[in-house]
């Protein structure tokens, strides 16, 4: 059987809930962790096909972007898809260019863009 576990990693409960019913109905495995540490723990034992990550975290407003440079050190070949709001509500200036992401995702999120999205990289 084709490999069709996704890690969602997010602070917001509401979007692990959300997302994971949603993409759960895609008919994805889903595997979510609140935090960063968690995240990165979860990925050797769930070896996800794509890990959705948001960007700000509670400890640090860019802990995503550090923790998507660590994860494709050490696990290139996982697409990773950052998921945020970011851009509209502090105009950091970053680009795709900047961190080496498979995809930007804008919140709020189109559920259905997003399951064809990792359909894309599976």
């Amino acid at each position: 059987m084709k490999n069709n576990r996704i890690l969602i990693i997010d602070d917001d409960l509401d979007i692990l809930e959300t997302a994971g019913a949603l993409l759960e109905y895609e008919g994805f495995e889903i595997h979510s962790a609140d935090t960063v540490e968690k995240g990165i723990e979860m990925i050797e034992e769930v070896l996800p096909v794509v890990i959705i990550l948001d960007v700000m975290f509670p400890e640090k407003k860019t802990l995503g972007f550090e923790a998507a440079v660590a994860i494709k050190k050490k696990y290139p070949e996982i697409p990773i898809f950052i998921i945020t709001a970011i851009n509209r509500e502090y105009a950091f200036d970053f680009t795709q260019n900047d961190i080496k992401v498979e995809e930007f995702i804008d919140k709020p999120v189109d559920y259905g863009r997003l399951a064809k999205l990792i359909k894309k990289y599976m």
